[in-house]
């Protein structure tokens, strides 16, 4: 059996409301609805990149490492230390020192004994650590922000020569260093003049000997 509506009952409607100018303004109200929440979406999402972007900004920059090298003069009293060189961190972050590099005449030297034996003891002498002078090694460790490690400690028990021969040897001495921050920003360094140079790693250089 099938049922077939009855002429003049057909009840099917459109969307329109019948009224041509009511109907126009109902549409044009629609689309301007649409494009001002198109609007208002795109720049909700401008300003969240932006906000996101002056965050990471704020985290790098309170993360920022800064490697500086510095000599301290003592007393002469009896086993005090007379001299040390130390290197600080001025930074507001933690230093990651990937690599120390400590040069005489162009030469690379990771260990200290080596080192003070061709800059500043006198021929003849052995390549070991004079009495009286302590050193640390730096290159693989974390330097927190404000905080100094004493590279090189000459007490009153060196060699009596040994500060003479180190200030003679200073123009032949070079040291560089590369260095990050927690947020994996890095910089190399040959703690002159001139601003750390951002590099975008710190592999350890071929010619170069961690100290």
């Amino acid at each position: 059996m099938s049922f077939v509506p009855e002429d003049g009952h057909d009840h099917a409607h459109g969307h329109g409301t019948g009224i041509k100018w009511l109907d126009i303004m109902v549409g044009l109200s629609a689309m301007f609805i649409s494009v001002v929440s198109l609007v208002v979406s795109i720049q909700h999402g401008r300003t969240m990149e932006e906000m996101v972007d002056q965050n990471e900004r704020m985290v790098t920059a309170n993360t920022l490492p800064l490697l500086q090298l510095f000599g301290s003069d003592y007393d002469d009293s009896p086993n005090a230390p007379r001299y040390s060189y130390n290197l600080k961190n001025t930074g507001v972050g933690p230093a990651v020192i990937d690599w120390f590099d400590v040069r005489y005449k162009h030469v690379s030297y990771a260990d200290p004994g080596k080192f003070l034996h061709a800059c500043c003891m006198p021929p003849g002498s052995t390549a070991h650590v004079p009495d009286g002078i302590f050193y640390s090694n730096v290159s693989g460790t974390v330097l927190p922000a404000r905080e100094t490690t004493k590279l090189l400690v000459v007490t009153d028990k060196a060699p009596a020569d040994f500060m003479s021969r180190l200030a003679q040897a200073k123009t032949d001495i070079d040291i560089r260093a590369c260095y990050c921050s927690v947020m994996e920003q890095c910089w190399l360094t040959d703690f002159g003049r001139v601003r750390p140079s951002h590099v975008a790693s710190c592999p350890v250089p071929k010619d170069v000997n961690p100290w």
